[in-house]
């Protein structure tokens, strides 16, 4: 009787391990076979017949994982995918890119994969559209790696624009400049300019006029004119920055008669204590009668002195009574009964 039961209890092994191999037999056929037919876009909802194959070569499992998450449509990478650079997380910059600015789709693959640390996917649009991908290039290369403090203005067509040695808008050139008397401004400030300078021959019974010497001038005419400078005066930044860092490539900044009068006596005179009273007394009399002028009246027209007395540190700048800028006459009246500068302000988009 026991070795029958012992007998009973070999079969019944044999046969669980028997059930046991081909249920895990079954198991593994069943996992091949959903293996095999998984379909990895199976919840990407975008797939059509002409791009279903091409998304499956070029994009790994880990791709259309994040492509399926981050809900991206076809028609953000699509022109990009077969590019042997192409990475799907910087695609919808890539789209940005050529939506703001047309180019080689390899070139905007190229160019977002480089200098992607350099802006981010709400500003790249803006940056687009007011600088080249060559002058950004440029940029990226260059300047943004020997000044790593140096910012590029995201939207130099804003009318407060600050510039200095932190803030540049490289060689960027503003759209709305009109000739005035021999020099380039912004077309906004013609009808207040115009005003000005008709108030102040008016009051000197025409015997005397606030003139013009420079205006808007390009990166090109900057960078001429800073290096000779710098040839002559060590401290040249004490008056003048250098291209793209220099407000006068923005077009609202004009330059008047009687600065280079000021500015050798400040060479001359000017001493670490920012003390004026010498070049003040040393400038012309029809200079003095000007500058009196110009700090009564010009906020009236929408004119700022831009480098003010007492902000040199600030501005990084001599005080420069003939060096103005326009910020509109609202705006003006604010700074001149608040007596700040423009490093001061808190400004909005559009002249007021």
């Amino acid at each position: 009787m026991r070795e029958v039961l012992i007998l009973i209890s070999k079969k019944e092994l044999r046969a669980r391990v028997l059930l046991i191999v081909v249920c895990f037999a079954i198991g593994c056929y069943c996992l091949y076979y959903m293996d095999k037919s998984y379909d990895p876009l199976a919840r990407y909802p975008y797939t059509t017949d002409e791009n279903r194959d091409i998304i499956l070569e070029y994009l790994d499992s880990d791709d259309i994982d994040y492509l399926v998450n981050q809900h991206i449509t076809p028609d953000k990478f699509m022109d990009f995918i077969e590019l042997s650079d192409f990475d799907l997380k910087n695609t919808l910059y890539y789209k940005e890119a050529k939506d703001t600015q047309d180019a080689d789709n390899e070139y905007i693959v190229n160019f977002v994969n480089r200098f992607r640390k350099n802006f981010s996917y709400e500003s790249l649009k803006e940056l687009l559209s007011h600088y080249s991908y060559i002058d950004l290039t440029t940029f990226y290369e260059n300047e943004a790696v020997l000044f790593s403090n140096l910012r590029l203005v995201t939207d130099p067509t804003n009318p407060y624009t600050v510039l200095n040695q932190e803030n540049t808008v490289y060689k960027y050139a503003p759209e709305n400049l009109v000739s005035y008397n021999g020099v380039y401004v912004q077309s906004a400030m013609v009808d207040d300019l115009t005003n000005m300078l008709d108030a102040y021959k008016s009051v000197m019974d025409e015997q005397d006029q606030l003139s013009i010497s420079s205006g808007y001038l390009n990166y090109e005419e900057i960078l001429d004119l800073y290096v000779n400078a710098s040839k002559e005066f060590s401290g040249i930044d004490n008056y003048m920055f250098s291209a793209g860092k220099n407000e006068q490539q923005l077009g609202y900044t004009i330059v008047l008669n009687g600065q280079d009068e000021w500015i050798n006596l400040c060479k001359l005179y000017l001493n670490e204590d920012m003390d004026y009273t010498q070049v003040q007394e040393e400038l012309s009399k029809e200079n003095q009668n000007r500058v009196e002028w110009l700090l009564e009246n010009a906020y009236r027209y929408g004119f700022v002195v831009r480098y003010e007395m007492g902000q040199e540190k600030k501005t990084g700048h001599w005080y420069q009574p003939f060096v103005l800028r326009y910020v509109g006459v609202k705006t003006a009246k604010a700074m001149h009964d608040s007596n700040k500068g423009m490093e001061q302000m808190t400004f909005k988009d559009e002249l007021e």
